[in-house]
């Protein structure tokens, strides 16, 4: 009995070690295919001083020799860390490179997952949940573009952490990194695509569904009822998501089980109210209100309800959205960003009320809520040109004038009206003749270079108090002062950049730091120059140079400067940049509404 019992052991640590094996050779085999895509080595983050030492003598290698001795102290802290390389993906979308090129396009989850599975193998737990809760948390909801990216690597540890207690701990600060119901569903997209590429029969993994669980048996009953009452919220969604997670073997407080069911219960039977939402009793007359304007069929059916119970633009329907006395009781409580999101489809339902048009245009026109809402000019000159198409055919004779619109006259209202970061700016900006009536290139093909100069260099000169702005003027390289003034108005601004007549000059983007060194009156925390491509004046194409101006002048004069390119006429990289060291630049290719975002997080070192 004894030698059974002895055999039976050794039957199940053979299949136990088999159950190992095959797991690790899963994993191997991702990560062997994803060597191909990722080829150098990510750095660990210890703090031995001979793996330190080691770090530098490799990136000095690739520096001229007569660099070495003046970068060989820096540099052996200027290795990215695997945290930083995630936080840098969240905020911009890439790993290696300081590039942010603006895409209206969905995050393709097959393109980033190779490295993300490798980054987050190389990762503990509290550095990560430490790097996701400094971006996604509420106080950084300012300067964070979107969402999307951070919630992707947190779909990528929880579904492929081998470790049981690091994946466990991760799972207990869920529900404080998912914080809406938009979130959650974002994030089991992600996991979805992920077991898919792990090549799982499940959707989700048991991980997920505990965590998924635990979001809804966490929320308070009345952010539950608030996610049911909007009228975008994804009901099917939620209840597929729900049985999917096997929430009927589960316990659920009373209330919360109820809130869940009304999530999944239709209007028309909403309005019978069943048995089983009576623990929401004292929420009855509200869900009935918005049951029913759910089930209205006209704008004049839903006025009553919506006046009596107060209930704002998110709580009625969009197809209910035409009638002009139904907007003017919702626009008072609309915030700023949902009038921008809505302009052009009420402007055309008041296009026949001439005096609710007028009352509506001078809502946005408020200098304290546009002053609150701190919307940045380049988002307005974004809002213009969507509604304008840029004509390619040239005719002959006079060209009329365009009227300035709605949209534009805000625009220019907007200077000086956003809140103030206390940054020290330098600015350069190229303004050759030849660019100065050309247009951008990509999505944005009707807004001209020198609108999109203006909205990024005079908006950051009208807002912030030490403001420096320079021009290249010749072959020279030299920069001068271009003559602004705090009392111009952006047209102003614009007729002076016309009269300044720059035919040629040499675009060197290490004569920005030159200048600034050579000014002792003002120490600059960042560097912002405005080109339409930043290919021109770099030594050999790559950023090597560059990283040495700016590390010399953070190592006299400022230790957390920045330097920051935008290259308005492109769509990708201008140069080459290093893949592990921290070269505090980043370029900005193109314009998007999220760039004012990135310069405020990158110079606050939010990322690197």
């Amino acid at each position: 009995m004894q030698v059974e019992a002895e055999n039976d052991k050794e039957m199940e640590m053979e299949t136990e070690t088999e159950t190992e094996t095959e797991m690790e050779s899963e994993m191997n085999s991702l990560s062997t295919s994803t060597s191909t895509l990722v080829a150098e080595v990510h750095l660990n983050q210890n703090t031995d001083t001979n793996s330190n030492s080691n770090v530098a003598t490799q990136i000095e290698v690739t520096e001229p020799k007569q660099q070495q001795q003046q970068q060989q102290q820096p540099q052996q802290t200027v290795c990215l860390t695997v945290a930083e390389k995630l936080r840098r993906f969240c905020y911009i979308g890439t790993f290696d490179v300081p590039i942010f090129a603006a895409s209206t396009l969905d995050l393709t989850v097959e393109n980033h997952f190779p490295i993300l599975l490798e980054l987050c193998a190389q990762i503990s737990q509290r550095e990560l949940v430490e790097c996701l809760g400094s971006v996604l948390g509420a106080g950084n909801a300012e300067q964070l573009p979107r969402r999307d990216e951070a919630l992707l690597v947190l779909a990528v540890f929880l579904s492929t952490c081998r470790d049981d207690k690091e994946r466990t701990a991760a799972r207990g600060h869920f529900p404080l990194l998912v914080t809406s119901g938009k979130d959650l569903l974002l994030f089991v997209k992600f996991v979805k695509r992920v077991q898919s590429l792990m090549k799982r029969k499940t959707p989700f993994s048991r991980t997920i569904r505990k965590a998924v669980i635990d979001w809804y048996k966490l929320q308070p009953l009345e952010r539950l009822l608030e996610l049911w009452s909007l009228s975008d919220c994804e009901y099917c969604t939620h209840r597929d998501l729900l049985f999917h997670c096997h929430y009927t073997s589960e316990k659920f407080d009373m209330d919360i089980l109820a809130a869940l069911r009304l999530i999944f219960t239709p209007p028309k039977e909403v309005i019978l109210w069943p048995d089983h939402l009576h623990p929401l009793n004292d929420f009855k007359e509200l869900i009935l209100g918005i049951a029913q304007v759910r089930l209205a069929q006209k704008p004049e059916e839903a006025l009553p309800i919506v006046q009596q119970l107060h209930l704002g633009y998110q709580h009625v329907p969009r197809i209910l959205l035409t009638d002009p006395q139904l907007l003017n009781i919702l626009l008072p409580k609309m915030t700023y960003d949902q009038l921008l999101e809505t302009w052009q489809k009420f402007l055309n339902v008041f296009k026949v009320h001439r005096n609710d048009q007028r009352s509506y245009t001078e809502l946005f026109f408020e200098e304290s809520r546009l002053r609150d809402a701190n919307v940045e000019p380049i988002r307005l000159l974004i809002q213009e040109s969507r509604v304008i198409k840029r004509n390619r055919v040239v005719t002959r004779g006079v060209v009329p004038a365009v009227q300035s619109t709605f949209m534009n006259n805000l625009y220019k209202r907007s200077f000086g009206l956003n809140k103030a970061n206390g940054l020290r700016l330098h600015i350069t900006i190229n303004l050759e003749k030849c660019y100065m009536a050309k247009y951008l290139n990509g999505r944005w093909r009707s807004v001209k270079y020198l609108d999109a100069v203006l909205a990024f260099a005079f908006g950051y000169y009208k807002s912030e108090s030490q403001v420096n702005v320079q021009i290249w003027y010749d072959k020279s390289g030299k920069l001068k002062p271009l003559p602004w003034t705090p009392i111009m108005t952006v047209d102003e601004a614009k007729a002076c950049c016309e009269r300044q007549q720059v035919v040629k000059i040499k675009q060197t983007l290490t004569d920005v730091i030159d200048n600034a060194l050579n000014d002792a009156s003002i120490t600059y925390d960042a560097f912002l120059v405005l080109v339409p491509c930043a290919t021109r004046g770099n030594p050999n194409n790559n950023s090597d140079e560059l990283f040495r101006r700016l590390n010399e002048y953070r190592q006299t004069r400022n230790p957390n400067a920045k330097f920051i390119i935008i290259s308005l006429r492109e769509n990708h990289g201008s140069m080459a940049y290093s893949k592990e060291r921290k070269e505090n630049i980043l370029e900005l290719c193109g314009i998007s509404e999220q760039m004012p975002r990135l310069i405020n997080a990158f110079v606050n070192g939010k990322f690197v």
